[in-house]
């Protein structure tokens, strides 16, 4: 799965410590833990490092601890499982619904008390509404989704899904080559035959129209990363792109002045990113501080200031690069389509008939 960086560290030792924790009290909290290392994984490239930056480092001078975060993609259930169970290779992760699913499925998690932890009070309900029983472990730190990214030149805007077809950016198109599922949601997007993108989840017969409507594009190519992706753009050989919201922030920073991109009116696909403590871990009290700390107002908004994903606390305040950040559970519900743990259950059952026929119109599309 998929995938902003930085800010300060100022706050530092001023900020609140949350109320819980076996062996520290909340009073002890800032120092019983100081020189204790702990490893977090979240997603490699911009989101690592937004995340080092804005979550990592002001964790660290407010308790004097030694965190640091390691950049996964979907190998972290591999990795768990390849380690002895008391010694795990990280001691929290972050875990979107596919690796949820196959994490909880080898009983690789450790269920969370929310009575130590607060912020839960604040939380979108929309997070655990989505979650199922799934919800009992980790902490909902936000999430990612589907934004369209197009160059001001084209005089197209971001607005409408449905602008990938127009005939003015024709052979000016691109989409992930590499993760299939998200180029299906956006023609799931803007039919009319099921809610949002539930036509990814029926069988590959149900979904063929979807691949046929891909197929009237004639992409300029299809990326493989992120890097091929801003090549595409920035060299004119692409104009309209679905991009990640974890390198949305990143590349309208640089780039702002030449493109735009939003969340279209239709809504997103989406996945959700929670913060999940390995078994086993050496670090099980410090684990469970940091999960408190990922909830707090002050961690969410620092992040939020600096990346393009949504975040679970309701109360944050919209960064000036997303006026239109969404303000109320409905919004979440109405703006984000979640690809659900149930959804990767059915998804998954026809992975490699679907694979094989996302190959097929790659190579009908362009020359790769």
């Amino acid at each position: 799965m998929t995938l902003s960086r930085r800010h300060l560290l100022k706050a530092g030792a001023a900020l609140a410590a949350p109320a819980l924790v076996g062996r520290a009290a909340v009073a002890s909290a800032q120092t019983s833990f100081a020189g204790e290392a702990l490893i977090v994984v979240s997603w490699s490239g911009n989101h690592e490092l937004s995340f080092r930056s804005a979550v990592i480092e002001p964790f660290n001078a407010a308790y004097g601890t030694k965190a640091e975060t390691v950049g996964g993609w979907d190998q972290m259930v591999a990795q768990i499982l390849a380690a002895p169970q008391d010694n795990p290779p990280f001691d929290i992760t972050i875990a979107d619904e596919y690796t949820t699913s196959t994490g909880l499925g080898e009983n690789l998690f450790l269920e969370t008390d929310r009575s130590k932890i607060p912020g839960f009070a604040a939380v979108y309900p929309w997070f655990d509404e989505k979650r199922g029983d799934a919800r009992k472990y980790g902490v909902p730190f936000g999430g990612g989704s589907l934004w369209m990214l197009t160059s001001k030149a084209s005089g197209v805007a971001p607005d409408s899904w449905r602008n990938f077809w127009l005939e003015s950016v024709r052979g000016k198109t691109t989409m992930d080559a590499a993760a299939f599922y998200w180029d299906l949601c956006v023609p799931a997007l803007l039919s009319e035959a099921k809610p949002g993108i539930d036509e990814v989840f029926g069988t590959p017969a149900e979904m063929e129209p979807l691949f046929l409507e891909l197929e009237k594009l004639r992409m300029a190519k299809w990326y493989k990363d992120g890097a091929e992706l801003s090549n595409l753009m920035l060299q004119g050989e692409a104009e309209v792109a679905m991009m990640y919201s974890a390198d949305a922030y990143g590349f309208l920073k640089e780039h702002g002045a030449e493109f735009a991109a939003a969340i279209p009116k239709e809504g997103s696909a989406s996945y959700t990113n929670w913060f999940m403590k390995v078994r086993g871990t050496r670090h099980s009290e410090l684990a469970d501080l940091f999960l408190a700390y990922v909830l707090e107002k002050d961690t969410q908004q620092r992040f939020l200031d600096v990346a393009t994903d949504f975040m679970s606390r309701s109360d944050l305040t919209a960064p000036a690069h997303w006026p239109d950040y969404p303000k109320s559970n409905e919004d979440m519900e109405k703006t984000f389509n979640l690809f659900s743990l149930d959804g990767w259950t059915k998804f998954g059952a026809n992975w490699d008939a679907l694979d094989a026929r996302m190959k097929e119109t790659i190579a009908r599309t362009t020359s790769g």
